[in-house]
């Protein structure tokens, strides 16, 4: 049973919808318990430009709220990564960490809830990573430097931390077009070309 919020474009998949192979997947997704939270590992490697790894579950209707605090951590400029799930990640130009979240402001409702678009926030320099990543069934995936930081904010928004967690993108899904829920929501292709032109030179 879980009491995550999921975007509404994504929901766990039911045994007539996949081969038998994934049945002991599905029976799995139905005895895992999703919730918000988040579970971090620690980098020992001093040759790693992050300290820590972490990934986040989140109320998608927190998600936005969330991501724009941890933005925070960003220095003043960074770069938008994104494209659909599994294909070649495309990097944008760096620019002014405010003129990046405006664009990405402008495409909450399809950056938030459209399945089949990842996108993120990265700065990389030669002595620090810092990466924040919306991977295909809305969870965060977060690179970082400063733990406490972090932290901090999971807590200021009532984000607990796990030993242990579960995603939804470990078990079978369906997903469906966000276009197909909402008449007024960008196809996932037009969200992409917007992005392309607002963060890559071409």
């Amino acid at each position: 049973m879980s009491n995550l919020e999921l975007p509404k474009t994504t929901r766990l998949a039911e045994k007539g919808e996949v081969p038998r192979a994934y049945w002991e997947r599905i029976d799995a997704s139905q005895a895992a318990n999703f919730v918000e939270g988040f579970v971090l590992s620690e980098v020992e490697n001093p040759e790693q430009l992050f300290r820590f790894y972490a990934e986040v579950n989140v109320n998608n209707s927190r998600l936005w709220e969330v991501l724009t605090d941890l933005v925070t951590m960003l220095p003043d400029v960074c770069a938008c990564i994104f494209g659909p799930p599994g294909d070649d990640v495309t990097y944008g130009e760096y620019q002014e960490k405010e003129l990046v979240m405006a664009v990405l402001g402008s495409l909450q409702k399809e950056l938030t809830q459209d399945c089949f678009l990842e996108f993120g926030l990265i700065y990389n320099d030669e002595d620090v990573l810092i990466e924040f990543y919306v991977a295909e069934s809305k969870y965060v995936k977060v690179w970082g430097v400063d733990q406490q930081q972090f932290r901090q904010l999971m807590k200021q928004h009532g984000i607990p931390e796990f030993e242990e967690m579960r995603f939804v993108d470990e078990f079978p899904k369906v997903r469906v077009p966000l276009t197909s829920l909402d008449t007024e929501a960008r196809p996932t292709g037009e969200v992409i070309s917007l992005l392309r032109k607002a963060f890559v030179s071409e």
